[in-house]
């Protein structure tokens, strides 16, 4: 166990987002997973409003995710993983 975490000191990441973006963003993508069901989609849309977000999804957002169609290739999202997972162990 590192150091830090022993003393409970946490490190903030460059790219570091805040609880509240990372809540938003995680009940967003509730609605475009096509493994979620009917009732976890209308929990995550209820949440949103509730928070003041829009819970509007694009329909070529939907489709993308239905057919597993990623935006970056497979090659470039295996470097950045690997990329990451290096900065991490270094720490």
């Amino acid at each position: 166990m590192p150091l830090s975490s022993m003393l409970g000191l946490r490190r903030s990441p460059r790219n570091h987002r805040s609880h509240r973006a990372n809540r938003n963003a995680g009940l967003k993508s509730t609605l475009t997973n096509p493994n979620s069901t009917h009732a976890g989609r209308a929990r995550a849309k209820h949440e949103l409003h509730a928070r003041g977000q829009t819970a509007h999804v694009p329909i070529h957002k939907k489709i993308m995710r239905t057919l597993g169609i990623h935006q970056t290739s497979r090659t470039q999202r295996k470097t950045t993983a690997a990329r990451k997972h290096r900065q991490r162990r270094r720490f």
